[in-house]
């Protein structure tokens, strides 16, 4: 549940994320409007105390400005504990050079992981953005316990259980350069599999690393990983990029075949409960956007098992990417409340495949949505 989130990854990789002319003029005004209705003392007081109150500042994207607009420095984040730490609700890297407001002891392009209970830390193990800019990747197994990054001092990626302490260092060295834009990193839920790739990458095979036996497979070029259980890796591809949808559930052991799906396919889950299926978002008129309705395809052979419209998703909604089932008939969905490129916030529901009713589970309020991970998810479902 993006790396950061997947949908607006693919579009970030070529684009700026945020219009800076758009931005100043916006700011300016705003400052101007402030000026004039009271003193620039009372109103950094009140941002210090919004912040203080929050522990966090919603903000935008990752625009690298020569100076912030607001630098909100209240109190320090401790770094993240040898052991002894309790499941994570999320993570996501912190920028300071932005034009917007910063979170509290600001680390650029670090990551910060936020546990279930409140609790929140530097995370400097992992290695978060490099100048290009270049993004890598974390993954947080589902039940929110085990953490994978790319570590700073091994040169490769680091599985670490956050109650224990216990580290395992994958069994290759993996350069920087591999890493690529927009890398994706896949755990499974016992944290003995990760499954790397590129992403979106058409030159290079991605790997899936078995931490236990020391030993590495590779993946196919173009190929997503979407989820990893005890005997397959689910391979999906969206379509976006000149290749042709398609589902591939692969064996760890290699083999299997690609089944080919409907051109409008853009968007996949994890590979349902049964072994069988995957639900999948379809393509709107917008080559950014979905449509409203989910779809269950059969694995073994990419045919249709049945569709349904959602309802329940407030209006002006926009749908981002699936991730994990629930249950045999709900999935996970990732949604935006709005497609402006200023909001934060990133909304997930659970939608029943049989019904398309919607009811939601939570809401995060990273400092951009492309950069959210949540457990079971690479990058914001």
């Amino acid at each position: 549940m993006s790396r950061l989130r997947e949908a607006l990854d693919d579009v970030a990789a070529d684009a700026p994320a945020l219009n800076l002319a758009d931005w100043a003029i916006t700011s300016s005004r705003r400052r101007r409007r402030t000026r004039m209705a009271a003193g620039s003392a009372a109103v950094m007081g009140l941002v210090v105390l919004v912040g203080v109150t929050l522990g966090i500042f919603p903000g935008i994207g990752p625009l690298m400005a020569d100076k912030p607009v607001v630098a909100v420095q209240t109190g320090k984040i401790a770094d993240l504990p040898s052991r002894g730490v309790g499941p994570l609700s999320h993570a996501y890297r912190t920028f300071c050079l932005v034009g917007g407001p910063i979170p509290p002891d600001c680390r650029n392009g670090e990551w910060r992981v936020v546990t279930r209970s409140g609790g929140t830390y530097h995370l400097p193990q992992a290695l978060g953005m490099k100048s290009g800019p270049h993004f890598y990747p974390l993954a947080i197994s589902r039940d929110g316990r085990i953490i994978a990054y790319y570590s700073r001092s091994a040169m490769t990626f680091m599985v670490r259980d956050l109650a224990s302490g216990a580290e395992q260092t994958a069994p290759l060295a993996i350069a920087e350069a591999k890493l690529g834009g927009n890398a994706h990193l896949e755990l499974s839920g016992d944290g003995r599999y990760l499954a790397f790739t590129g992403y979106p990458s058409k030159k290079e095979d991605g790997l899936i690393i078995d931490m236990r036996a020391r030993t590495t497979m590779p993946l196919p070029v173009g190929w997503d990983p979407r989820s990893i259980d005890g005997t397959t890796v689910t391979l999906t591809r969206n379509g976006l990029y000149g290749q042709k949808p398609g589902i591939w559930v692969m064996p760890l052991t290699g083999g299997g075949s690609p089944i080919a799906v409907g051109e409008s396919y853009t968007r996949f889950s994890a590979l349902a409960p049964d072994g069988a299926a995957v639900a999948a978002l379809r393509r709107a008129q917008s080559r950014d956007s979905n449509d409203d309705t989910i779809t269950v395809l059969d694995a073994r052979t990419g045919k249709v098992k049945k569709t349904a419209t959602m309802r329940g998703l407030p209006k002006g909604s926009r749908t981002l990417t699936l991730g994990v089932w629930l249950n045999a008939a709900e999935v996970t969905l990732a949604t935006s409340p709005s497609d402006h490129w200023r909001d934060n916030r990133q909304i997930t529901y659970a939608v029943n495949v049989e019904t398309g009713q919607v009811r939601q589970l939570a809401v995060y309020h990273p400092q951009s949505v492309m950069h959210l991970v949540i457990p079971g998810a690479a990058a914001a479902f």
